[in-house]
């Protein structure tokens, strides 16, 4: 299962695409190449600004040859205050997640600026919120993760919840959340990540993705997530 994700990972940077890393690039029809991760007209091709899909490796319907996209699995862990959490508390609200872990010496402070963007930027919409999963429960304990969460000055422990949880079970779930975060002894700080930001909506599928390398991106996530929280 592991190897068919990471070629489907493969296959998703590739489509993206990149004129250099971390910089965006353009379609022909002076679109971005992030609306390539969006919903298509059906009769001129054209990717569509507004109108959101289901990204991924979804599942298509034999006889409409429609996606039949399915949402995250259930998942139940603890916050950085040791309450439990799962997906169902944040069925209702559009929430962006992504994977990582304190001790990063690489990509996840750079990912942690553009969360903090998001926070700010929506820090009046009462149904977005965040959730960032360490990758390294081994040493991200909750009280580790409560004190990272403060030194980066979180306002609000209630939107923003740091989870920690079986090492494993987390390990499968990146994939349904579009991510990858393995353990590899040879990768700076001991884990490979891709630091994408992935954004779902209030029914629990996942909806569009950032890289958390590119504000550029992000900020066309901004745009993503306006659109889910109209909805």
């Amino acid at each position: 299962m592991r190897l068919s994700f990471l070629l489907l990972f493969c296959s998703l940077f590739l489509f993206v695409g990149c004129d250099g890393f971390g910089i965006a690039s353009f379609e022909n029809d002076g679109k971005p190449d992030f609306y390539r991760r969006h919903a298509q007209d059906k009769t001129t091709g054209e990717y569509l600004a507004d109108s959101l899909t289901y990204p991924g490796n979804q599942p298509i319907d034999p006889v409409t040859g429609e996606i039949d996209p399915r949402p995250v699995p259930d998942w139940t862990y603890v916050d950085q205050l040791n309450r439990p959490f799962g997906n169902k508390d944040l069925l209702g609200k559009v929430y962006v997640a992504e994977f990582f872990f304190t001790s990063c010496p690489t990509i996840c402070p750079k990912v942690k600026g553009q969360m903090l963007r998001l926070e700010e930027e929506f820090a009046n919409e009462p149904d977005f919120a965040l959730v960032s999963f360490t990758i390294d429960p081994k040493r991200d304990t909750p009280e580790r993760l409560n004190d990272y969460a403060e030194k980066l000055g979180i306002k609000d422990m209630e939107r923003w919840r740091f989870i920690y949880g079986d090492k494993f079970e987390i390990a499968d779930l990146d994939q349904y959340y579009l991510s990858i975060a393995e353990e590899d002894a040879s990768a700076p700080g001991g884990f490979n990540h891709s630091g994408y930001i992935v954004l779902v909506d209030r029914q629990g599928f996942v909806r569009s993705y950032a890289s958390g390398l590119d504000s550029e991106e992000v900020d066309y996530l901004m745009d993503d997530i306006k659109i889910l929280l109209k909805n």
